[in-house]
């Protein structure tokens, strides 16, 4: 039988795998007014933390320079999410942003 095409069988257990995607939703911190006024205590801002790579260290910076966003291996700005690879999926649960990350 010529021309047969034989393609390798793929496991449950693998097939799972390739189709999991990862998500990563960068830390949010809430900041407030400065003041002493009670109306300036329950005034509240959430903002997005930008979490990147350098050297294979995982750190958080909340107002990024253009410097340090060229200089970092990965970059992921605050406020947005964003689809990452299992590889990056699990660096980052290994550094101990496991609460950020999610896999569907």
């Amino acid at each position: 039988m010529q021309g047969l095409l034989v393609r390798p069988c793929i496991a449950v257990s693998q097939l799972r795998r390739l189709m999991t995607k990862y998500y990563l939703t960068p830390p949010t911190e809430e900041y407030g007014p400065a003041g002493g006024g009670r109306l300036f205590i329950r005034y509240k801002l959430t903002r997005g933390v930008s979490l990147m790579r350098n050297n294979g260290v995982w750190t958080t910076t909340t107002f990024p320079t253009e410097d340090v966003i060229k200089e970092a291996e990965l970059f992921y700005l605050g406020g947005h999410e964003y689809e990452i690879s299992q590889g990056v999926y699990t660096e980052l649960t290994n550094a101990g942003y496991g609460a950020n990350v999610r896999a569907v």
